[in-house]
């Protein structure tokens, strides 16, 4: 008997279920059979069909890196270089980013490489520092880096990974922070600790929270022994679309907040904290993240710590990035991104995207981007 594929057919909680089983935890329509109950497998093979009819799965396909691995490790050559980083990792990208919105599918399929080599660089790194000490800021970005991390190295009982920032609600979740820490720690086998407070802190409170003991031994930790950074971007953009995508900023602020970021001049955010077009932190309201902070974070570079940034496949965060690389005082030195952002940062490809509102301040730098040579109008 041959089972419709047309996903009226179905209830959709089923398909997102069966979806989910096959597609994202790999399991056999055998498997789902016997779990679900769904018989026989047939009816399975055309759910899993219906669903991708019903736009509940996307399927991409990037160039193969094997065939054009040497001109992506050159991009990124040039980009190390250019912006004096430590290290430089460049994968796939998608031209059309510089025209128009990726498709969500296709922005995943590069988020996920960006996360794939991030975590082989957290890997690296991790295991070259004798005692290391990673501070990990909340998001997507870095939540997919723990989950694709896949450790070579030996347990490492004499490292420590610790909460970059406080949690963002009462209810957690799997991009906290918190939560992201403790499962980079199980892979590497060494302790963690995380910062058992409100991410956002009243300017009246500060000073009776930071002399927590709980707290006032993980912020010393972070001032004094934080040796490597693992960290992402975002801006104001991931707050004004409608609807609001990033629910992770969301949770931290308000709209009164982003109003008073923006006459405040933010444009770029690293854990919670807001920086100006210098990379300068910004002052927006009585409330403040506790935490690493801009100020550690540019000393660590200065030191020539590891910052790692895995930004990509998303023009918003550009700006935001281009600061982070090139201020007088840089927020990152490792950087893992795609290819297109790359060409943006190099001025080889000037980014404009009429459909996204850019602040003043945004459009200053990317025609300085633009401006630097080799520039070729999208």
């Amino acid at each position: 008997m041959a089972y419709s594929t047309d996903p009226q057919e179905y209830d959709e909680g089923d398909l997102y279920r069966v979806a989910e089983m096959y597609f994202i935890e790999r399991q056999t329509h055998e498997t789902i059979v016997e779990k679900l109950g769904i018989r026989p497998r047939a009816k399975v093979v055309a759910m899993c069909e219906a669903a991708r009819r019903a736009g509940i799965v996307n399927i991409a396909l990037l160039p193969s890196r094997t065939t054009e691995g040497t001109r992506l490790r050159n991009l990124a050559a040039q980009v190390r270089e250019r912006f004096n980083l430590l290290d430089c990792i460049v994968v796939h990208g998608r031209q059309e980013m510089l025209t128009q919105m990726l498709p969500d599918n296709v922005r995943e399929v590069i988020l996920d490489r960006i996360a794939h080599e991030a975590a082989g660089q957290l890997d690296r790194r991790f295991g070259e520092i004798a005692e290391p000490c990673l501070a990990v800021t909340y998001g997507f970005v870095t939540r997919k880096v723990s989950d694709y991390l896949q450790p070579r190295i030996g347990l490492n009982r004499k490292g420590l990974v610790l909460a970059a920032q406080g949690v963002r609600r009462l209810e957690m979740d799997r991009f906290d922070a918190n939560n992201i820490v403790r499962d980079i720690a199980r892979q590497f086998g060494c302790k963690y600790a995380c910062m058992p407070i409100p991410a956002v802190v009243d300017a009246a409170d500060m000073e009776v929270v930071r002399n927590l003991p709980l707290v006032k031994s993980i912020l010393e930790a972070l001032e004094t022994k934080t040796n490597l950074v693992l960290g992402s971007l975002a801006s104001h953009h991931q707050t004004d679309w409608a609807p609001r995508h990033d629910s992770l900023q969301n949770e931290l602020i308000t709209e009164a907040d982003m109003k008073a970021i923006a006459e405040a001049g933010g444009i770029g955010n690293f854990g919670g904290w807001w920086f100006d077009a210098k990379g300068d932190p910004i002052e927006y309201n009585a409330r403040s993240v506790v935490g690493l902070g801009l100020p550690r974070i540019k000393q660590l570079v200065r030191e020539r710590k590891p910052v790692i940034l895995a930004v990509g496949a998303d023009p918003t965060r550009i700006p935001s990035l281009a600061i982070a690389l090139r201020s007088e005082q840089p927020l990152g030195n490792v950087w893992i991104g795609d290819e297109m952002t790359a060409r943006v940062l190099l001025g080889e490809h000037h980014l404009s995207r009429p459909d996204i509102i850019w602040r003043q301040e945004e459009k200053e730098i990317l025609e300085a981007l633009a401006a630097q040579g080799g520039r070729r109008e999208i």
